[in-house]
């Protein structure tokens, strides 16, 4: 009978740390899971660089920036082949955002530049919908 007591007491503590164990891995699995890899909380986030694209922080402050601060960001010559709209009183471009996904959850979330050609400084930015 001791035998048989003892034995069920063995095999239930190697059942309860096995369970413990299982039970440690899970919660560590979902807490990895629910740890969001980018905030786009009011905290200083790390910049998210793809060529050709700016983040979203970079579009929100893009007022009185030059021409040429955003051909480096992007990595190309904005000109007239690559312009939204381009007149001889402002030219715009269409700069994908790397950090923010569009209303619909597709990655084109896009800001739009105007700068003025006299002074190759942007004068507003939008950021549609």
């Amino acid at each position: 009978m001791k035998k048989l007591l003892i034995g069920s007491m063995i095999l239930m503590s190697t059942g309860c740390a096995d369970f413990q164990k299982s039970v440690n891995e899970n919660i560590k699995a979902v807490n990895a899971a629910l740890t969001p890899k980018n905030s786009s909380s009011g905290q200083a986030t790390a910049q998210v660089r793809e060529t050709g694209t700016i983040t979203n922080e970079q579009c929100k402050s893009s007022v009185g920036k030059t021409k040429s601060y955003f051909e480096k960001l992007v990595g190309f010559k904005l000109n007239e082949t690559n312009s939204s709209g381009y007149t001889s009183f402002s030219e715009s471009y269409n700069l994908r955002i790397s950090d923010r996904k569009d209303r619909l959850g597709g990655n084109f979330a896009i800001c739009i530049i105007s700068i003025d050609p006299q002074s190759s400084k942007v004068t507003a930015y939008s950021m549609p919908t």
